[in-house]
């Protein structure tokens, strides 16, 4: 069996530059999607492919598997690579040995060589003279080796045993684990302990013991090298109860089915130590077999337990104390656990058991292959989820910033609107207002003792003014204060009637504003939301000054006035008294028209508001230039993501994810035809990857690139939804490449689904009864319902697609044509009677499935599979297209009540938005099932 060794290492390299293939194409991917800088300010790089990932798979696909064999001693690891290569090549005796490295060549050949890399100049026997086996001065350590780069003695056999990279290391007695650790010779290590004549020692402890916390993750094969202790013989004898307490109380492993019967005879140990530890274990033999009899006495019957072995059962408690041998494993199941090797060690009671230590370099080489495809593929579909989410963003995007923009634009130009229709509403009020104020402010001045409040910023002593000037100045402070005084009266009203609006238009308009200027870098350093900011402050900025041509005019009117009433330039000037001060604010809020004014408050606020108003139109024109740009190239990049990157990504996540099935479960047998469709053929298949059930393997063999991505997106689609009732489950999947031999024919896709017994057509055809039919239709539409809920459209709901169990409960199947509504190209797909007419135009979205749906019950409802008749008038697809975009839709039958009719014509309706909501149309079946249930007790 070992002389399958070289078949095994064959597969595994090939299988190796399969993933090494898609571990390149991998990083290429990558490294495309980072260069387009699909997602800014993202190493999308060491996001999709860590560096501990890149890391574990570089260091699988790049170093060799070797056997790796450690022992008890020279003369137990001997015996076993004597075993293993069937010729004695090793002397098996004691001693203490340097690294050996025994591998294929053309002749015998020895050589002694450092870390591999350098030939060291040395005097070998095997070089002077034929030999057969190594003289063992040539294996001898001579003690003075580089710790860090030990010298390594290199024989090349010509042995088939070796070919194809075949590779054994025997490990010195010390410091091999380190060596090993330190990766100097870049192997990956598939270790086999040679187990001698005595139970381990403490220096073999504890080097078992650094080898299981350098490699927890690795098995190791534990093989007795020179004696032989049998775990076999009693299979036979010992009932599955017995042998389960044997194990927990023996510590036997129950895949091995174990005993511990032997014709092995003890012998004496060298030390106290050694006979002490035979006497106890001998002890805890007796023990356990007078557990056995008492618990199981129909188990024991015709067994002879005194010849258990107790070599076997010491070194079974010694490799289960260090944590090798765990009965709780079961090696069928948990070997291959994802992300790393927990296959569990094994002990093999002998080293001519050959076709065991091949099952185990099997499993171990198997395993590196699936922990570097499930890290692949786990690169894969997270990439691949990554980019179907951000065209789900893109695609949000692309439909809600137009929305958004017209949105704020619709609802400024109501805000400016009303705010316009504000101002000349209050008019009349605002001139009221006005001459109230000036009334008001009069009794204040005319009843105030002192003025103090109205004068206190008056920035001139009381006392004579020493010229016209001081006079003047004085005069237009008093006016300044009045008018402010008053301004602020007026401001406050109209600050209330803003506020109304405000509460009205600026809550969301703003939100929506601040979300579309998040990521717009704007030239200048106005937005629109400042412009927004502007027209509610307008009000609280209107100002009453002397700038305003009408209050300048009354003004100096009123000045003139005062000035002619004034003595002559040789006589006193007024004192600047309070009294003066009086005076002249009468006089200043006599000259005032309230009229004029309103006016000028009116024209101030629409000015300001006029001006903030086309600030705001002006910078939404470049935001919505800004985005239009943006969106643009948004659209491009979800294009690429639709049509390149992700199918490429999931082909590549398909070829992971087929190899780690195939390494794990091998290519399944194909059995007799049971369907065949455009691109592929279903086989029945009896069993495959511990399926419950027989299963259905669809062979599709890809004619071009285009199929390849759409049988890879619905590979991924079918494995990313959890399972469900109403979906046919998805088993596995596996690429032949030998398919079509060397004919360049390419490869075939096997893809592994649960078996159902039958379609819906087939069972429409075999006449099922109205009960069944109606049923198949609730489930149909709950299996639609659970793909939209994923987000999923399935967009080819016809009855070949319709799967019955043997209980006539239905699954879909055939996701071939399933797709996230934001990964949609509006390419044409589906089958023609049963597409909807928008899918022609290529805009559509989920409901697709309802009208396809409203088809399929068409022919649930009619109990048969013929076309209907407004369909078989035409000759090609092209005429049927354009009959449905122009509402011609399946007749009426007679057996058609007025319920079922209705929800057909609800489905199929040319509106999309017209036809009905999934949850909508449930109750409409369980109705139309309740009245189908009654009529049939009723006849009953």
């Amino acid at each position: 069996m070992v002389s399958k060794l070289p078949q095994e290492f064959r597969r595994y390299n090939r299988n190796r530059n399969q993933l090494r293939h898609i571990f390149k194409e991998t990083q290429r991917v990558l490294e495309v999607i980072s260069l387009e800088n699909f997602f800014p300010e993202e190493n999308i790089i060491d996001e999709l492919l860590p560096t501990l990932t890149y890391d574990k798979i570089n260091h699988v696909l790049e170093n060799c598997p070797a056997i790796i064999v450690f022992g008890q001693n020279t003369k137990a690891k001997a015996s076993l690579i004597n075993h293993l290569l069937s010729t004695e090549v090793l002397p098996v005796c004691t001693g203490q040995w340097r690294w050996i490295k025994i591998g294929c060549g053309p002749t015998n050949i020895v050589n002694l060589t450092l870390g591999l890399e350098y030939e060291v100049v040395e005097n070998l026997l095997s070089n002077e003279k034929p030999w057969i086996t190594i003289p063992e001065e040539d294996l001898v350590d001579s003690g003075d080796a580089d710790p860090n780069c030990p010298t390594v003695l290199e024989v090349k056999l010509n042995q088939p045993t070796l070919k194809d990279g075949v590779q054994i290391f025997v490990v010195p007695d010390s410091g091999g684990v380190q060596i090993l650790a330190k990766e100097v010779f870049k192997v990956l290590p598939i270790f086999i302990y040679a187990l001698g004549e005595q139970p381990l020692s403490n220096e073999n402890m504890e080097e078992l013991r650094n080898l299981k916390e350098t490699y927890p993750y690795n098995p190791v094969l534990f093989v007795s090298a020179i004696t032989q202790i049998s775990f076999d013989s009693l299979d036979g004898e010992l009932t599955k109860p017995v042998q389960r307490r044997l194990a927990s109380r023996g510590g036997v492993e129950s895949s091995e089915s174990s005993s511990l019967k032997d014709d092995y005879s003890m012998r004496s140990c060298s030390t106290q130590d050694d006979s002490t530890s035979f006497r106890s274990n001998s002890m805890r033999l007796d023990s356990v077999k007078e557990n056995i009899k008492d618990e199981d006495d129909d188990g024991d019957d015709g067994l002879d337990l005194e010849n258990i072995d107790a070599l076997g059962l010491a070194w079974l408690d010694q490799l289960t104390d260090l944590g090798f041998i765990n009965e709780t494993v079961d090696p069928e199941e948990a070997w291959l656990h994802h992300g790393q090797n927990a296959h569990a060690s094994e002990l093999l009671d002998s080293c001519k058991k050959l076709d065991r230590i091949l099952y185990f370099v099997r499993k171990c080489l198997q395993t590196y292959l699936v922990n570097v495809s499930n890290y692949l593929n786990d690169v894969h579909t997270t990439s691949l989820r990554k980019f179907i989410l951000s065209a789900f963003d893109m695609a949000r995007e692309i439909q809600i910033t137009p929305k958004r923009i017209q949105y704020a634009q619709k609802k400024e130009s109501e805000l400016y609107a009303n705010l316009m229709q504000v101002v000349n509403a209050k008019q009349e009020e605002l001139t009221e207002l006005i001459h109230n104020s000036i009334q008001e402010m009069k009794e204040e001045v005319l009843h105030a003792s002192n003025n103090v409040n109205l004068y206190h910023n008056l920035p001139f002593e009381e006392g004579e003014a020493e010229c016209s000037a001081t006079v003047r100045a004085a005069t237009a402070e008093v006016q300044r204060l009045v008018l402010t005084r008053l301004g602020e009266r007026v401001a406050k009203q109209l600050v209330n009637s803003v506020n109304c609006l405000r509460d009205t238009f600026v809550g969301t308009l703003q939100r929506c504003l601040l979300s579309l200027e998040k990521s717009y870098e704007h030239d200048v350093s106005f937005t629109a939301s400042d412009a927004l900011r502007q027209i509610l402050s307008a009000a609280y900025s209107v100002e009453l000054h002397n700038s305003s041509p009408s209050l300048v005019h009354s003004f100096l009117e009123r000045v003139r006035q005062l000035f002619k009433s004034m003595p002559l330039p040789w006589t006193p000037t007024p004192v600047l008294n309070a009294a003066w001060r009086r005076k002249v604010t009468i006089d200043v809020l006599n000259s005032l028209s309230p009229a004029r004014l309103a006016r000028t408050i009116s024209t101030q606020f629409r000015d300001k508001v006029k001006a903030s108003h086309d600030t705001f139109q002006s910078a939404l024109r470049s935001l919505e230039n800004h985005y239009s740009g943006k969106l643009e190239r948004t659209e491009e990049q979800r294009i690429a993501i639709r049509k390149y990157h992700a199918p490429r990504l999931a082909k590549l996540a398909l070829e992971s994810t087929s190899m780690s099935h195939m390494v794990r479960y091998g290519i399944p047998h194909q059995g007799k035809e049971i369907g065949r469709g455009q691109y592929g053929v279903v086989f029945a298949c009896d069993g495959w990857g511990g399926a419950p059930g027989p299963c259905a393997v669809k062979s599709v063999v890809p004619p071009d690139e285009k199929h390849w991505n759409d049988l890879a997106m619905e590979f991924y689609y079918t494995r990313s939804i959890p399972d469900h009732k109403r979906i046919v489950k998805l088993r596995g999947s596996v690429i032949d490449h030998t398919y079509g031999g060397s004919y360049g024919l390419g490869s075939a896709v096997l893809l592994i689904t649960d078996r159902m017994s039958r379609d819906l057509y087939c069972g429409i055809r075999s006449g099922l009864k109205w009960l069944e039919r109606i049923q198949i239709a609730i489930d149909v539409l709950e299996g639609i319902r659970y793909l939209h809920s994923q987000g999923l459209v399935h967009r080819d709901i016809k009855l070949k697609n319709v799967l019955l169990d043997t209980e006539n409960r239905a699954k879909l199947t055939d996701l071939g044509f399933c797709i996230t509504e934001a990964m949609m190209s509006g390419s044409i797909v589906g089958t023609p009677v049963h597409m909807a007419p928008e899918l022609l135009s290529g805009h559509y979205a989920s409901s697709v499935d309802v009208y396809a749906f409203g088809i399929l019950f068409w022919y649930i409802c009619a109990g048969h599979v013929r076309l209907p008749l407004t369909f078989e008038q035409f000759t090609n697809k092209e005429q049927l297209w354009t009959s449905v975009r122009r509402g011609i839709r399946p007749e009426r039958l007679v057996c058609f009540d007025e319920e079922c009719w209705n929800l057909m014509q609800q489905c199929w309706e040319g509106e999309p938005s017209r036809r009905p909501l999934l949850g909508a149309i449930l109750p409409v079946l369980e109705s139309i099932q309740a009245k189908a249930e009654n009529e049939d007790r009723s006849q009953n």
